[in-house]
């Protein structure tokens, strides 16, 4: 049996006390039984003050590329991330988490980064490759989306605004990726925390479902909660089936879900072969015909 968990964590602009809660959260989902356990986007050092008015003002107390370059890390050998590593050994368990990394040849160049660490240590890391609004004046892009073979199945992972665009789960998918992590960091569009109204919110929650759906693939989403800088966010760290269904969330509450599966391969293939009248959308596909999907046009920011 595989024990799936996520956290909604509310973040603070403190990597010290982001830490904490990070290694506390770990322990309460090893306390659990988890075998797996997803930390949202920029867990470690909270995301930025701001998505769309980053402030690169003279006053370098405010000045928000200072402020993440002053607590980034290099991966994998940052403090932060051989605690959190050593923590997952320890434990016995998978963990992934966000995070601002520093590359470790060029000084100033930053990343937005998803970590996997488990039981074996270190694994691997996914640098966000879609890059919203004021994350390109902070953050180096991403050049590709890596699969991960683990003891408990072949684990991809992408970041908040990657799941806005359908290529990045299947990207992940057609590499065999069972179970897809998506560290997250959105927050409320409406003053009233109106989620019904909320257009922020309906289209996290329909491109989760969709892409568990459209690739047959477990998903489990971990987002921060509450004020944090000038964004106030809404939880719903989610667990998805691969049939696109919610099989657990937090809501906008602060804590862990957990989620058990018995078989996953088996509910996989239940999803992909039985679940949807036995329509399997990676087989049914036509990918010589969609010849304008990946070629540069007037609609591309990115051409390689």
């Amino acid at each position: 049996m595989l024990r799936i968990s996520t956290a909604a964590m509310h973040c603070e602009r403190s990597k010290e006390a982001n830490l904490n809660k990070m290694l506390a959260l770990v322990d309460e989902a090893a306390d659990n039984g988890a075998n797996l356990l997803v930390l949202p986007e920029q867990a470690l050092q909270g995301y930025l003050t701001s998505v769309v008015a980053m402030d690169c003002s003279a006053d370098l107390a405010k000045n928000e590329f200072l402020f993440q370059y002053q607590n980034a890390e290099t991966v994998p050998d940052g403090p932060s991330v051989r605690a959190i590593a050593q923590k997952a050994q320890e434990r016995n368990i998978y963990v992934c988490f966000g995070m601002t990394e520093k590359d470790a040849e060029v000084d100033c160049k930053l990343y937005n980064t998803a970590v996997l660490v488990g039981p074996e240590g270190y694994i691997g890391r996914y640098r966000k490759v879609h890059q919203p609004a004021d994350e390109l004046h902070a953050y180096y892009g991403g050049k590709e989306f890596p699969v991960f073979d683990t003891a408990i199945g072949k684990l991809g992972m992408m970041i908040c605004y990657d799941a806005w665009f359908p290529e990045s789960g299947r990207e992940l998918a057609l590499q065999g990726a069972q179970i897809i992590l998506k560290p997250t960091a959105t927050c409320h569009g409406t003053l009233d925390h109106n989620l019904d109204e909320d257009q922020g919110y309906y289209s996290y929650d329909l491109c989760e479902r969709a892409t568990a759906l459209h690739n047959g693939c477990f998903f489990v989403s971990a987002n921060q909660v509450g004020l944090c800088g000038a964004s106030d966010y809404f939880g719903h760290s989610n667990i998805i089936h691969p049939n696109g269904r919610i099989a657990q969330t937090t809501g906008e509450q602060e804590g862990i879900v957990y989620f058990d599966v018995d078989d996953p391969e088996q509910e996989i293939f239940k999803a992909r072969e039985v679940g949807f009248s036995g329509l399997f959308f990676l087989k049914d596909r036509h990918p010589a015909l969609y010849t304008h999907v990946c070629a540069p046009n007037e609609y591309s920011n990115y051409n390689g």
